[in-house]
């Protein structure tokens, strides 16, 4: 049983690194954004391979737990939570990445605002996904309305910042790619924001045994 005990505490662990893994890249890459920094840019992209390499070697540990042991409910549903959220996670990096590759391709011909816009977009995804990150840390769900209403206030921002790119584009068509490319950011970050409503509605289970939506 014992064994079984560290194990188990050794996959969370490892789970922890790599949520905060994910969480500098999802905030650093729109801090490259904001700061046109393809440095930074370029540091998160190549820390996408650390988060896979985490997704594969948990995945790896929590079914051996699963195979070897017979875990308390409790600890079941926990290596359930693991194995939904490190796929979660692996995909806000992966959208993290993708976002740093979209800033390395712009080319400064946008109003400033659309980019301040974006950023505020992403800012509001940055702490939706340490909220839930949080709540699996922590072992609790205090706050997780809150993700409820900033995926809200993403998806308004999408549909209205959207709008205005394409009006934009048809006006300044020299700016076109990178407002596509902005756009493109914007989705990226919205399903960033998806991914960590997922990651509460897993942790809500893993704390109390009940399924909830947070969407």
């Amino acid at each position: 049983m014992q064994k079984a005990i560290e194990e188990i505490d050794s996959v969370v662990e490892n789970t922890i690194k790599m949520a905060k893994m994910t969480s500098s890249m999802i905030e650093r890459s729109i801090k490259a954004l904001a700061d046109s920094d393809i440095k930074l840019a370029d540091d998160v992209m190549s820390d996408f391979e650390i988060v896979d390499r985490y997704d594969r070697c948990i995945e790896e540990s929590a079914l051996k737990v699963l195979s070897l042991y017979q875990p308390r409910a409790s600890d079941m549903r926990t290596m359930a939570t693991v194995l939904k959220c490190i796929t979660y996670l692996e995909r806000v990096a992966k959208y993290s990445k993708n976002i740093s590759s979209a800033v390395r391709k712009l080319d400064g011909d946008v109003p400033n605002e659309f980019i301040e816009d974006v950023v505020s977009m992403g800012n509001i995804a940055v702490n939706m996904v340490n909220k839930a990150i949080d709540g699996f840390i922590q072992r609790s769900v205090d706050g997780f309305d809150e993700i409820q209403d900033m995926d809200d206030l993403i998806d308004e921002s999408l549909t209205n910042n959207r709008e205005s790119f394409i009006a934009h584009i048809k006006e300044n068509p020299a700016s076109a790619d990178d407002c596509v490319f902005l756009l493109s950011i914007m989705r990226y970050i919205e399903r960033v924001g998806d991914h960590a409503c997922k990651i509460a509605e897993k942790v809500t289970y893993m704390v109390t045994g009940f399924h909830t939506v947070i969407a």
